[in-house]
């Protein structure tokens, strides 16, 4: 075997080793991992001169561009609160665009003092400007910080990259060519900027489509929505920057984000998980390898002259100069964002954190080692911005965490402190019953493929339930139980507690150690819910077709058979005695009787194409074994693809809430007509 090759292979698993190693024990002495691994870099670099496989290592513009940025920016689109960003849209921008634009004029103006060119400042004001996302995405993960304080920073970081890396080049293009900068010129360069921008957002949102096509037809196939999202992060950058001349970053970002929206409730939610933990691990060793090798290129550039003379003076008026800009541009901006937007006011407590938090990471390295090796000056320009990025990342980088807890800057402590929800208070006799509702609860999310966090304290438990960016929060505490819910999951996560109940109730000998069994019916009812209006439309789903006025069936099996029947009829059901299997198999784990003259037979089953709904009277009722001992006069039959877990239930309390309105009730068993029963369940109440 060639002997590189197994250096290079080596090389690339001691990296690893090593990044692991670190992880370990930089967290144990609360250093911010990416800042630790620059650091061992350059001291690797520096005790590494007679070993010529690492002296060989240096970050490249390409290394930067179409191996590491792709990771980075998907796993971030992935992650990125959609929501969150969009509300923060108008800052975010101001900084991206303006931000960069300003900081490159001061920076350049004030550096037309010393012996640089106009050329050579003007470069170097655009590549240092922008906020690099390789190194603020990775140092926020770590030390934590509010959501809409990371999204801010996040955004700015990934979207500015777009204007430094379009200014750079049209700055480039100007000096080789010595055109002098006119109007015409700026005109030029604001087309330009705007095709390149809106160019790799079309781009991206077109690759994220096609991507999400082939995801949703594989839904089930994790091994092909891993590849395909290793492809579209790739493919989306290097179709747009290298072929396209467009933005890259902007493409692989829209890419995540499109595909993600289109697929977060349709891909096996298993499976979605499973992605993002690829992704996550993907980041992982994406960052390690740039950092590390950041370091040792920082090495290489300071052993290669004088220190000295070529980085710690000039460092002297370098940072006053950018850190001047940087402040020009936070504390200018964003007060006028505040006045123009106050009900989006951004603290001072995060503008501080946002000049902080501008650090400097790869992006630069990129863009300086772009300038071609005639320019004049170029060695120069490379040795600061080496130096301003180390300056970055390890004086501000470090000071960081301190800052923000000096200003009393904390991590979000739920998903709810930046996201609006709807509140419901249960309370209960015993500790012991909310603990064992509690986890029964837990466990039916579970089962529904929720992704699940956990935390715990003496007398009081909190869980953080997600499916794609779709929260709710549920906390025991003492005798109460409190779920808090995304708006269009509220009667979801309602509906998922009746069902344990109900469950619970069928299991009452379990119960009797705890509470008396007629002490259950009355800590059914919240003491403080939240009133949200009705959050799922019955129209496409109550059908006149499917709607029995008068059920023949004295015996529950065979009336859920008689309501099946009406689904096969109109076409509904592939396997009509795989679907009544499923029926049945659900009602023996728990009787779907939820009282009150209603019961709702309904089961999950690969059987069906879509939700399909069928409504049933029998006006003089039925033992249905409901929960509360009366006959049952009112049936929903309820037949949903295993996939569609959130309509399913979502549908169920739809109904349960339609049904429960003032007069529903009554007038459904009065109607005489299957319209009259349709126009019931589908009227607003």
């Amino acid at each position: 075997m060639n002997h590189e090759t197994v250096e290079t292979v080596l090389l690339v698993i001691s990296f690893l080793s090593l990044a692991v190693f670190l992880s370990i024990a930089l967290k144990k002495i609360r250093i911010p991992y990416t800042i630790g691994l620059v650091v061992v870099g350059i001291i690797l670099g520096l005790v590494s001169q007679s070993i010529p496989i690492i002296q060989n290592i240096n970050l490249t513009p390409e290394i930067i561009l179409y191996i590491i940025l792709p990771t980075l920016i998907y796993d971030a689109a992935i992650n990125i609160d959609a929501r969150v960003l969009k509300r923060n849209a108008v800052p975010i921008l101001l900084l991206a665009i303006f931000g960069v634009l300003i900081s490159t004029v001061v920076i350049s103006g004030l550096l037309t003092f010393t012996t640089m060119t106009i050329g050579g400042t003007l470069l170097f004001g655009a590549l240092i400007s922008a906020t690099d996302p390789v190194a603020v995405i990775a140092l926020f993960e770590e030390i934590g910080a509010p959501r809409r304080l990371v999204t801010l920073i996040d955004g700015e970081s990934i979207f500015n990259d777009a204007t430094a890396i379009v200014l750079f080049n049209i700055i480039l293009a100007a000096v080789l060519q010595g055109t002098v900068f006119s109007g015409q010129m700026l005109t030029q360069g604001l087309i330009r900027f705007a095709i390149v921008l809106l160019g790799g957002l079309a781009i991206g949102a077109l690759i994220g489509l096609i991507g999400a096509a082939i995801m949703r037809a594989q839904k089930n196939n994790l091994t092909v929505q891993v590849t395909v999202s290793l492809i579209m992060a790739y493919v989306s950058f290097i179709v747009a920057d290298h072929f396209l001349g467009v933005s890259g970053v902007m493409s692989t970002l829209a890419a995540g984000i499109t595909c993600k929206i289109l697929t977060d409730a349709v891909v096996n939610t298993e499976n979605y998980h499973h992605v993002e933990s690829f992704w996550k691990y993907f980041s992982f060793v994406a960052n390690s390898f740039v950092f590390l090798v950041l370091g040792l290129t920082e090495a290489h550039t300071f052993t290669s002259g004088s220190v000295l003379e070529t980085t710690i003076i000039p460092m002297l008026w370098v940072v006053p100069i950018v850190s001047l800009a940087r402040i020009l541009v936070i504390y200018t901006l964003i007060p006028l964002f505040n006045k123009l937007f106050k009900k989006q006011r951004i603290s001072r407590a995060f503008q501080h954190i946002l000049f902080v938090g501008g650090l400097r990471g790869a992006v630069p390295v990129a863009l300086v080692f772009a300038i071609p090796e005639s320019f004049a000056g170029r060695e120069n320009i490379i040795h600061i911005t080496f130096g301003f990025i180390l300056f970055t990342l390890i004086v501000q980088g470090t000071s960081m965490k301190g800052l923000m807890k000096k200003l009393g800057i904390t991590p979000d402590k739920s998903f709810f402190d930046s996201h609006e929800g709807i509140t419901s208070t249960y309370d209960f006799p015993t500790e012991q019953l909310v603990e064992l509702i509690t986890s029964r609860l837990i466990h039916g999310f579970e089962e529904e493929k929720f992704l699940i966090t956990a935390e715990h304290e003496h007398n009081h438990q909190s869980y953080f339930i997600r499916k794609g960016q779709k929260g709710i929060q549920i906390e025991s505490k003492d005798l109460t139980l409190t779920i808090i819910a995304e708006p269009g999951l509220a009667n979801y996560a309602q509906q998922m507690l009746s069902e344990t109940l109900i469950e619970l109730n069928q299991s009452v000998s379990k119960l009797q150690k705890i509470v008396k069994p007629e002490q259950f019916q009355k800590i059914i009812k919240p003491t403080n819910i939240a009133q949200t209006p009705q959050e799922f439309n019955l129209v496409g789903f109550v059908k006149e077709d499917s709607v029995v006025l008068d059920l023949k069936s004295d015996l529950k099996k065979d009336l859920i058979k008689e309501l099946l029947e009406v689904a096969v009829k109109n076409g509904y059901i592939h396997n009509e005695a795989a679907a009544f299997e499923a029926l049945l198999e659900r009602e023996e784990s728990m009787t779907t009787g939820i009282g009150g003259g209603l019961a709702i037979p309904h089961a999950k089953c690969d059987f069906v194409d879509k939700i399909t709904l069928v409504v049933g009277l029998k006006k003089e009722g039925m033992d249905f074994d409901a929960i509360d001992k009366k006959p049952a006069k009112l049936f929903f039959l309820i037949l949903s693809p295993k996939r569609e877990v959130g309509p399913h239930m979502q549908l169920l309390a739809a109904l349960s809430r339609q049904v429960s309105a003032p007069g529903v009730m009554a007038n459904i068993l009065a109607s005489t007509t299957e319209s009259e029963v349709v126009k019931q369940l589908t009227q607003r109440t």
